[in-house]
């Protein structure tokens, strides 16, 4: 071996140990990011679906208003329509009247679900007092064609209206007054919506001209009743 190779030898070995110790530090340096822990995105991939939760409930749609005839209870087609009421009536006597009155009618198709319910019928009334003009009309006894009407967009408002003749003594014939009449009510009672039977209260006004006896002028009455319908 000559002189020069001690010094090469040394110099080689201190190369191997060199890269020897560079290489253990790069697997060092490499080996705690293969350890490393998953990324949160990774995670979360992993993690099990979350179950959707369920819609809200929607709010039902606002009913629409209680239409009047919701109050009505009568049949809508054809029926009979009864009446019967009692008040007290005011001429020109300072004596009022009592009147009795019955209605018996037929109920007419409507026309639209809120539309009043009409009937149309026949209206005797039994009247007994001073309330009309002359002595023989202490008892008097009255026919007339009326029209009767409720429901709609005021269910309890009760309204008629007729006319026809007034015969002023039942035991012989007299001279007959033509008149109208027009009443005006409130039906009461309970469960109005599920009974066809109803009170009624209000005012009636009458306007009669006796032309066979000179009248210059129709002579008015007014009064007050109290009495049910079947509607």
């Amino acid at each position: 071996m000559t002189p020069s190779s001690p010094p090469r030898l040394a110099a080689s070995i201190a190369l191997a140990l060199a890269l020897t110790l560079s290489a253990g530090a790069s697997a060092a340096s490499l080996a705690p990011s293969s350890a490393a822990p998953l990324e949160p995105a990774a995670v979360a991939s992993t993690a099990p679906a979350s179950t959707p939760s369920p819609p809200a409930p929607s709010r039902p749609a606002s009913a629409s208003p209680t239409i009047a005839s919701d109050l009505d209870p009568s049949p809508r087609r054809r029926h009979l329509v009864f009446a019967n009421h009692y008040g007290l009536t005011l001429g020109l006597s300072q004596l009022p009247s009592f009147d009795l009155a019955l209605f018996f009618g037929h109920a007419l198709p409507t026309i639209g679900g809120g539309a009043r319910r009409w009937a149309f019928g026949y209206q005797p009334t039994l009247t007994l007092g001073g309330a009309d003009r002359y002595l023989g009309g202490f008892v008097t006894h009255r026919h007339h064609l009326t029209a009767l009407s409720h429901g709609g967009l005021r269910p309890r408002l009760h309204l008629a209206l007729g006319g026809g003749l007034a015969v002023f003594n039942l035991l012989g014939p007299r001279p007959a007054v033509a008149e109208i009449e027009a009443q005006v009510g409130y039906l009461f009672g309970r469960r109005l919506h599920a009974r066809r039977l109803a009170g009624v209260i209000g005012l009636k006004a009458r306007l009669g001209w006796n032309a066979a006896s000179l009248e210059k002028a129709p002579l008015p009455q007014i009064g007050a009743f109290l009495g049910f319908v079947v509607r």
